[in-house]
C-alpha cells in the first residue's frame, strides 16, 4: 500500500485520486501517523430501481389570495 503525506496529497490531489480510481489504496499520513485511507469506491450502478407508480401532480391550494407582487410593493412602500 502506498503512503503519502497530507502536504504532498494536497499538492497532487488529482493525480493521486486517479491512482485510486485505477484500484490503488493510499494511506494518508500526518507527521508519520496514519489518519486516513483512500480506497476505490464500489463502481456499481447508482440507479436503484424503477419507479413503482407514475408521478402524479397534485396542485396545491394557495396560502393567500393576494397577488404576491402587490404584497411585496406594500412591504417596500415605506422604504422609499
Amino acid at each position: 500500500m502506498q503512503t503519502i503525506s497530507i502536504s504532498k496529497l494536497k499538492a497532487h490531489l488529482s493525480a493521486e485520486l486517479k491512482k485510486v480510481q485505477t484500484g490503488s489504496r493510499i494511506l494518508v499520513l500526518d507527521h508519520k501517523r496514519p489518519v486516513a485511507e483512500l480506497i476505490p469506491t464500489n463502481t456499481g450502478e447508482l440507479f436503484l430501481r424503477e419507479a413503482e407508480k407514475p408521478y402524479i401532480y397534485h396542485p396545491l391550494t394557495p396560502i393567500t389570495m393576494k397577488d404576491p407582487v402587490h404584497v411585496i410593493d406594500e412591504e417596500r412602500s415605506d422604504r422609499w
